[in-house]
């Protein structure tokens, strides 16, 4: 089984994106899984990306959240992973 990992959240690269509302740069807020529950962090990240809602897994993405300061808005961006070993 391949296995694939997120630049961003291993510190590799930055994720800079605009907001789609207001078009001003939006701040990543990490992971969306991680804020599923209280232990969402600690959990196998696999597990809940099964769980979440989204085709994270089966598109290898990592589903973060984003949020424009100044306007307001919240929205998701699906990051591409890589595959380990790349």
């Amino acid at each position: 089984m391949l296995s694939y990992y997120c630049p961003v959240c291993n510190g590799l690269e930055t994720a800079e994106l605009s907001c789609p509302q207001c078009g001003i740069a939006a701040e990543d807020y990490g992971r969306f899984n991680d804020y599923l529950g209280p232990y969402s962090p600690y959990r196998p990240i696999d597990d809940l990306s099964l769980t979440n809602g989204f085709a994270d897994v089966q598109n290898q993405v990592c589903v973060h959240v984003f949020n424009c300061s100044p306007c307001g808005h919240t929205f998701y961006a699906f990051l591409p992973e890589r595959q380990a070993g790349t």
